[in-house]
C-alpha cells in the first residue's frame, strides 16, 4: 500500500497540537462501512511498520469495532512486531462480558493476530484508583507513540471513558498530566450500565496519536458530534485529536 505522509520531526508537545475539522466519511452500508474501516486501519499500521519496525493499536470496545478486528486478524501483517492496547477498560475481569480485553481477544487476538502482543489494563488491584502509577509502567512507553488509535462515541457525548461529570475527569482530561492512564468513575446510567469504575488513556495520550478512527452509527450521534458542545468529553477528545481525527459515519 502506498506509504502514508508524516509531520516532519514527528509530533510537537500534545497541549500545542492545533485542533482543526476532522475528516468526515459517511457510508451507506455496514459492510461498506467495516471493509473500508479494516482497510484504513492496516494502511497506517503497514506504514508504522516500515518505517519504524513496529507499530501499536490501541482498540476500544463496543459491537462497532468487532467485526472490523475480525477481519484485521487474518491479513498478512508483521504481527509479532505490533503492540496492542485499550483505549479504556472496565474495572472486571476478563471472564466478565464487559470486558474491553476479552473482546479484543475473542475477535483481534486470533488467526495471525495472535502473533501480537497484547497489553491489558485491568490489573489485579481491587480498585482502579491508585493503580494508574503502576500501569503506567507497562502503558507509559507504548502509549508514547499511538499509530492507531481506534474509538467509538456515546449518544451522550462520551468517548473513551470520559464521561461528563465523573470522578477522575479531570485527571484524564488534563493536558498535563504525565500519565497515558487515569481511573474514572462515572456516573450511572442507561450508557455506563452498572459497571461505572473504568481506566482510560489520558488526553496527552490521545494527543500523541498520529492517527485516530472515530467510528459511530447513527443520527444522535451524529447530531451531538456535530453540535461540539464544550460540556461533552469527545469535544476535548477533538481537541487533543487535532488533524490526526478521521471519523467514519453511517446512518
Amino acid at each position: 500500500m502506498a506509504t502514508l505522509p508524516l509531520t516532519a520531526g514527528g509530533l510537537a508537545c500534545p497541549c500545542k497540537r492545533m485542533a482543526s475539522a476532522a475528516e468526515f466519511h459517511a457510508f451507506g452500508t455496514k459492510e461498506t462501512f467495516e471493509t473500508e474501516a479494516a482497510d484504513w486501519i492496516e494502511a497506517r499500521l503497514e506504514d508504522a511498520l516500515s518505517r519504524r519496525g513496529k507499530a501499536t493499536l490501541f482498540c476500544s470496545g463496543g459491537s462497532t469495532p468487532g467485526p472490523i478486528y475480525e477481519t484485521l486478524s487474518g491479513l498478512n501483517l508483521d504481527w509479532k512486531n505490533v503492540t496492542v492496547g485499550l483505549a479504556d477498560e472496565r474495572w472486571v475481569s476478563e471472564d466478565h462480558e464487559a470486558s474491553n480485553a476479552a473482546l479484543v481477544r475473542r475477535t483481534l487476538l486470533q488467526n495471525k493476530a495472535e502473533a501480537a502482543t497484547f497489553l491489558p489494563m485491568k490489573t489485579a488491584d481491587e480498585s482502579a484508583f491508585g493503580a494508574e502509577a503502576a500501569l503506567n509502567e507497562s502503558y507509559g512507553d507504548a502509549a508514547s507513540v499511538i499509530d492507531v488509535l481506534v474509538l467509538g462515541m456515546g449518544e451522550d457525548g462520551h468517548t473513551l471513558s470520559w464521561f461528563a461529570n465523573a470522578k477522575g475527569l479531570g485527571a484524564a482530561t488534563d493536558p498535563g498530566n504525565l500519565l497515558s492512564v487515569a481511573a474514572i468513575s462515572a456516573p450511572k446510567s442507561k450508557v455506563t450500565g452498572p459497571i461505572t469504575e473504568r481506566m482510560t488513556l489520558t488526553y496527552p495520550a490521545v494527543a500523541r496519536a498520529r492517527s485516530i478512527l472515530l467510528m459511530m452509527s447513527g443520527d444522535k450521534k451524529k447530531t451531538v458530534f456535530d453540535a461540539a458542545n464544550p460540556d461533552h468529553p469527545v469535544s476535548k477528545m477533538r481537541k487533543a485529536a487535532g488533524k490526526a481525527l478521521t471519523v467514519f459515519y453511517r446512518s
